[in-house]
């Protein structure tokens, strides 16, 4: 399994924490569920970090089974119109944002 994750380095805008993430709720998430390929789609909004964490405010990861799914989801249609919303939605953060590609072995807890 392969996931695909953005980190979202920086800060919500002084005020517009839930405009910022309601628009991700109402207006990305539905996007990214609609990609090709994708198994799980994880929305992680920073609650606590340690005291000299980098400034992190949300976390993105897309499941995929095999570099064939990501790749297409990385050439689907959906992808421009992605882009878009993120750049709009962008406008209440101050920071960038980047993605990383890994492949995950998930662990069961030990017994």
């Amino acid at each position: 399994m392969l996931t695909r994750t953005a980190i979202y380095e920086g800060t919500v805008r002084d005020g517009r924490e839930e405009e910022f993430f309601g628009r991700v709720r109402d207006e990305l998430e539905p996007l990214w569920r609609r990609f090709p390929g994708v198994t799980a789609v994880r929305v992680q909004r920073l609650v606590s970090k340690d005291p000299d964490a980098r400034p992190i405010a949300m976390i993105l990861e897309m499941d995929f089974p095999d570099q064939q799914a990501l790749d297409a989801c990385l050439a689907s249609s959906i992808r421009p119109e992605s882009h878009a919303v993120t750049e709009a939605v962008m406008t209440l953060f101050e920071g960038r944002f980047y993605h990383l590609v890994s492949e995950v072995t998930v662990l069961t807890p030990a017994a």
